[in-house]
């Protein structure tokens, strides 16, 4: 008999797999620039902005990769992809929720990036797609699957925004390198 539950999620799934092998590439080459550049990043400080971008940065290609692998371990439940999503959707909002109140107190000598740059390039997408993951495990906990093609644009917006901080964060660094020589 045809469960529509299983048959929607199990559409999806070279999506996923798709956006995981992205994230996981991604991911490795942030490790690569990171060894390129582990003599400077290690002196930055733990609070400053650019260890903090690089650090959500690097968090949104863990949380696109853990999205694939939610959806891809196989589920019969509503509860079992639900509840997990619920769970990433909630701790990346207060996450990204700690990064509003950090930008928001943050002095003019410590800028690394814009504030454009940090608005639009990195909270306002994380605040919004987290959001939508949110509102998502919940109609997913009720059952409701009709609405999964947002996980597209959470996906999407995602890997562009966390690809873009990471080409910004790796001239940052190129740019401060230079300037202490």
């Amino acid at each position: 008999m045809p469960d529509p539950f299983n048959d929607a999620i199990a559409s999806w799934a070279n999506f996923y797999m798709l956006a995981g092998s992205v994230a996981a590439t991604l991911v490795g080459l942030i490790f690569v620039s990171v060894s390129l550049h582990i003599d400077f990043l290690a002196k930055a400080k733990r609070d400053s902005e650019l260890h903090t971008t690089a650090r959500h940065t690097f968090g949104n290609f863990l949380i696109i990769l853990s999205f694939a692998f939610i959806f891809m371990v196989p589920s019969d439940s509503t509860m079992g992809l639900g509840i997990p999503l619920l769970i990433l959707g909630l701790l990346m909002l207060l996450r990204t929720g700690q990064l509003w109140l950090k930008f928001a107190k943050r002095r003019a000598e410590e800028q690394a990036f814009t504030s454009n740059q940090m608005l639009w390039e990195l909270l306002i997408p994380n605040t919004v797609c987290y959001l939508v993951v949110v509102y998502l495990a919940v109609q997913i906990i009720e059952g409701i699957t009709s609405n999964l093609d947002w996980m597209v644009m959470v996906i999407i917006w995602l890997i562009i925004s966390a690809t873009k901080n990471a080409w910004d964060l790796m001239l940052q660094v190129a740019e401060m390198k230079n300037a202490k020589q």
